[in-house]
């Protein structure tokens, strides 16, 4: 099975896609994306996207990468409740909301964005790693159903070193230490 971006023919391999670098900048552009409803894995990294629209009808995705795009705003996911692993890293995003519907994520990824608070991650219980790494936060909350919650990278966030090392710290890489102290102490 095939797509076709600006008359350029992409290969869909194991049911996953991948069209990262191509100056997409809306899905009406991937010719033939309509045609393969159980995709399983979409990649749009490193494009222009500024507006989630159109992936109502990939029931069965699994992952979504989006990384490197324009978003400012999470929304037009609802109905993607497979989605186990989305990126939505360096783009514009300044809040976290609109993710209630997918209950089975488990890996989360918002670093590089303009988010100041740590909220809308109360239903992802299932979440096993979460990068939040070189935001605005200011403080740690909005943890507190995250009881499997293995990774969280937090630095690099304007967050007291105080407050991060009564937690357990972080490493050199922004990844918290003992993720599950900051779930239990999160307001």
């Amino acid at each position: 099975m095939f797509v076709r971006v600006y008359n350029q023919k992409i290969e869909v391999k194991k049911d996953s896609l991948y069209l990262g670098g191509m100056h997409i900048s809306n899905l009406n552009q991937i010719e033939g994306l309509a045609n393969i409803p159980n995709l399983k894995s979409l990649n749009l990294f490193n494009n222009q996207i500024s507006l989630i629209d159109g992936l109502q009808r990939f029931k069965n995705l699994e992952k979504l990468n989006l990384y490197g795009n324009q978003i400012e705003e999470i929304k037009g996911l609802d109905a993607l409740s497979h989605l186990k692993i989305l990126f939505l890293s360096s783009n514009h995003i300044s809040e976290i909301k609109n993710l209630q519907s997918l209950t089975k994520l488990e890996n989360l990824s918002l670093e590089e964005n303009k988010i100041i608070r740590i909220s809308g991650l109360t239903a992802l219980t299932n979440l096993r790693e979460l990068n939040l790494y070189e935001n605005s936060i200011t403080k740690i909350e909005g943890l507190r159903t995250l009881k499997n919650l293995k990774s969280l990278r937090i630095g690099k966030n304007p967050i007291d070193p105080k407050i991060l090392n009564s937690l357990g710290g972080v490493n050199d890489k922004g990844y918290a230490l003992h993720p599950q102290n900051f779930v239990k102490n999160s307001r």
